[in-house]
């Protein structure tokens, strides 16, 4: 019996011992790796990061090519709108004054050597033939209930549209170059006939153009000096008027002067470059991407003419 609880205290002695010397070495083990291990600092490498970075390149790229179309067209949206506007301001303006028309100069006209209408838009040879870009009339407005009446000898003051460079003493120009762009408007202008230097037109040539001569053929007419009532632009220097044409429809009649306007078409196109376009060949009349632009049809009928 003895010997049974001496082998039993030895024993559990022993498995003290044993559990004792096992804290001891494994508390030795971990203070010499703390005490002897250089410390170690934890980064990415440089395939890592290579990845990363081709990752946001491609990231950036899938979201600045549709902020930059969006910003395109915000752009373009920007551009039509001013293009409508400018279109719509001008046309209101003339639709206005031609409901009052009670009389339409012609048209077809050339000077006395037989040369038409040649105005300051974008080709100043002496072939050009602008006579459908310029319209002469005599209205009666509303507020007056009269014919335009000026002062003095005068019997009546004539309005015309025409086409014409913002700057006529400089060639046309579309773009910005070496010079400012220079580009084509239309221009609103009121003013007195001398009937010693600007006679009605009374004389045809055998093509049936009218002969005229004075302020009737002048391509500029700010020239007109104290004749000139006022002269404003109706479209912006910014613009460029593509095309202008003015088609007056008259009543048949075998005599010239008993063909009276029914109505005049205005047809019109105004355009401005596209955000970012850039001069093509060194030409600054073109553009290497197409121009955004509007066009506007408009039919008047002269219900005042008698």
């Amino acid at each position: 019996m003895e010997r049974e609880t001496m082998a039993k205290r030895h024993k559990e002695k022993a498995i003290r011992e044993i559990a004792k010397g096992s804290s001891e070495h494994q508390f030795c083990t971990h203070t010499r790796l703390h005490a002897y291990t250089p410390a170690r600092f934890y980064a990415f490498t440089l395939t890592e990061l290579l990845v990363a970075i081709a990752i946001l390149s491609i990231m950036f790229t899938l979201l600045f090519i549709p902020m930059t179309q969006a910003f395109d067209h915000a752009r373009r949206g920007r551009i039509m709108a001013n293009l409508q506007n400018a279109a719509d301001f001008a046309l209101e303006w003339m639709v206005r004054e031609l409901t009052q028309v009670v009389d339409v100069f012609p048209q077809e006209r050339v000077n006395t050597n037989g040369q038409p209408l040649n105005l300051l838009d974008d080709d100043d040879s002496p072939t050009d033939n602008d006579t459908f870009s310029r319209l002469d009339f005599v209205a009666r407005f509303p507020d007056e209930e009269r014919v335009t009446t000026p002062p003095q000898r005068w019997s009546f003051q004539v309005i015309t549209y025409y086409l014409r460079r913002a700057d006529p003493t400089r060639p046309y120009q579309y773009m910005d170059s070496v010079q400012p762009a220079n580009r084509r408007q239309i221009f609103r202008a009121q003013w007195i006939p001398d009937p010693n230097n600007d006679p009605e037109p009374t004389q045809q040539d055998q093509q049936g153009r009218w002969i005229v001569q004075g302020g009737w053929l002048l391509p500029n007419l700010e020239q007109l000096g104290n004749q000139l009532v006022s002269h404003n632009a109706l479209t912006p220097a910014d613009m460029d008027v593509a095309d202008l044409r003015f088609t007056v429809e008259r009543s048949p009649s075998q005599d010239p002067r008993l063909r009276k306007p029914v109505a005049v078409v205005i047809e019109l196109t105004i355009r401005q470059p596209t955000p970012g376009a850039r001069i093509k060949g060194g030409n600054p009349n073109e553009t290497d991407v197409p121009s955004l632009f509007i066009r506007r049809r408009v039919r008047v009928v002269l219900q005042n003419v008698r």
